[in-house]
């Protein structure tokens, strides 16, 4: 297996079963899980490449994991989940996950959401960030990813600082929300500007002085966002 460790929680065993199954023949390495606390003991002692997590579990819930591996890692994570609601999507979204599938779900769409996540994620991590950008209040690492407001760290999550990093690496550049959709999250869908627009809000919130009057991520009308370093004082 030359693909990469995937961790599979899951609580219904026939699910799990033919999750494990489809994932392994599709050239990957396989642990599984059937709750959180099996979960908490493999990745105990192997992060894996990528985790796809069953939001409902029968001792906690997907969302309360997927926190615990944003704590340790960046890892992908895409949340499996019966609840269709915007409102419970946006949650898993704004939680962490990079993604997510609605059962039932197409298993080889499942197999093509993992292969362009671990795409993506290693598009990032393979970017060559050398140096510090800095403006003002804002200050951004490009080799950490450390984020600096008035010289304290803000606390962002994985596709939030992945984001911001490449809006800054793009100064000035107008970036529709289908594009940044995809160059971020990986995939083409008909939700992209609802996951954006969300991620970009909750951006605003930890970085800008007044969010309501961005400074740094502005919205160009009718074509999408851009990363602008505002001229000293």
């Amino acid at each position: 297996m030359s693909d990469g460790h995937i961790m599979i929680v899951e609580d219904e065993r026939d699910i799990r079963e033919l999750l494990r199954l489809c994932v392994e023949s599709s050239g990957f390495r396989v642990t599984t899980a059937g709750s959180v606390r099996e979960a908490q003991a493999l990745l105990g002692n192997e992060l894996p490449n990528l985790a796809l997590l069953d939001i409902n579990l029968p001792d906690g819930d997907g969302m309360s994991l997927c926190a615990e591996i944003r704590n340790r890692s960046d890892i992908p994570v895409i949340l499996i989940t019966c609840r269709k609601e915007g409102g419970d999507i946006v949650a898993g979204l704004e939680g962490g996950a990079n993604d997510y599938i609605v059962k039932p779900f197409d298993i080889d769409v499942v197999i093509a959401r993992i292969r362009t996540q671990l795409r993506s994620y290693a598009y990032w991590k393979q970017s060559n960030y050398k140096n510090r950008l800095r403006n003002q209040e804002l200050s951004i690492d490009l080799d950490s990813c450390e984020v600096m407001v008035g010289g304290k760290t803000v606390g962002l999550s994985a596709k939030e600082r992945q984001l911001l990093l490449f809006l800054a690496d793009h100064p000035n550049q107008v970036f529709s929300a289908s594009l940044l959709y995809d160059r971020i999250w990986g995939l083409e869908g008909t939700s992209e500007e609802n996951t954006v627009s969300v991620h970009i809000r909750y951006l605003r919130k930890k970085i800008e002085v007044n969010p309501s009057e961005p400074k740094y991520i502005q919205t160009v009308r009718g074509f999408g966002y851009k990363f602008c370093w505002v001229e000293d004082y």
